[in-house]
């Protein structure tokens, strides 16, 4: 179950959109009264995401989206406020917001737009956690396979040159260097094209 922080220092809400997210949209929602409430369990907690008012006492949504982008660079964050203003719109999502949400209107439509904020963002970075991941075995994998397949190709070549080496054997030598080599040409392509395209 994806399992998210939602912070507001507007109690009342807190409670109903904890209450819908669980029951309506069955997602595990803990709540924070205030940002420096939230940014404690956050450091503290496992989250999949985080909700935030803008407008809060001790410390705004935005400067709260910093010092979480500092601890949390990769988790989907979504500012839910009443505050419609376009420059806060755009101060938040330059700041690393993934969603911006104004409060208002029937209650439903609202939280259910909310919801599928959180499931569309979790899923992406899961995503992209797991595309890193995969990129970083692989390149380890390399790594490994080229450092053997070097140790191969010394070995191969120290055996091409003992006087003992029957044609049949420097046969198998060369066989061995060829695709030796070629292995090791191929696992330089792929991951330069693998970084060609995490690059772009």
């Amino acid at each position: 179950m994806i399992r998210v922080l939602y912070i507001d220092d507007e109690k009342s809400l807190l409670t109903l959109t904890q209450i819908y997210l669980k029951e309506e949209a069955n997602l595990d929602v803990e709540v924070a009264a205030s940002a420096k409430e939230g940014l404690i369990r956050l450091i503290n907690e496992p989250f999949d995401a985080v909700i935030s008012d803008y407008d809060m006492p001790d410390m705004d949504g935005i400067e709260l989206l910093k010092c979480v982008r500092k601890e949390k660079p990769s988790i989907p964050f979504i500012i839910f406020t009443g505050k419609g203003r376009e420059e806060v719109v755009i101060e938040a999502l330059n700041y690393g917001a993934d969603f911006y949400l104004q409060k208002g209107g029937e209650p439903k439509p609202l939280f259910t737009e909310l919801a599928n904020a959180v499931r569309h963002l979790v899923r992406r970075s899961q995503a992209e956690d797991s595309a890193v991941q995969h990129e970083q075995y692989w390149k380890k994998v390399c790594g490994s396979i080229c450092q053997k397949l070097q140790v191969i190709e010394e070995s191969a070549q120290i055996l091409t040159k003992l006087s003992t080496a029957t044609p049949e054997t420097q046969e198998h030598i060369f066989k061995i260097l060829t695709f030796t080599q070629a292995i090791q040409e191929e696992l330089k392509s792929e991951k330069n094209g693998a970084v060609i395209k995490h690059e772009s």
